[in-house]
């Protein structure tokens, strides 16, 4: 029996927001900084002491990668699948797929969306600058 992401210790308040469409990160209770992956210390000063911090949605691929092979045997029905890390708007960056069928560039602007997939919430991102279909750089 596999756990939910929800249950994990450290990144379960992240999941649980997800599952409510909410896009949330780690604050250092202590200096303010935002962070992301969940850490059980603050990087910049130490502290131990952190909430969940509300953040915007939205943000600019700084890289992407396609996927055309079945790293695990549950993901070869959704290849190929492409996997872009986000600078967040906000300051933390944070990895997720691009919505199916959906094509982007490095720089594009990109807003978070939530999709359950196989029980459990999933980061998506879906471009807001250019046409998201086709990939015809607006060229007739």
């Amino acid at each position: 029996m596999s756990l939910s992401p929800v249950d994990d210790p450290l990144a379960g308040p992240f999941w649980a927001a997800a599952g409510e469409g909410r896009l949330v990160v780690q604050r250092c209770g202590s200096c303010g900084e935002l962070r992301w992956p969940p850490l059980a210390g603050c990087p910049e000063c130490l502290s131990r002491e952190a909430s969940w911090a509300q953040v915007s949605p939205s943000g600019t691929i700084w890289s992407q990668v396609t996927y055309h092979r079945a790293f695990q045997a549950e993901l070869k029905a959704d290849i190929p699948y492409t996997v872009a890390m986000v600078a967040l708007d906000d300051g933390p960056y944070l990895a997720g797929r691009l919505v199916p069928g959906a094509v982007a560039r490095i720089g594009d602007r990109v807003t978070a969306e939530f999709a359950e997939v196989r029980g459990a919430p999933q980061l998506r991102w879906r471009p807001t600058q250019h046409a998201a279909k086709g990939g015809n750089d607006g060229k007739a």
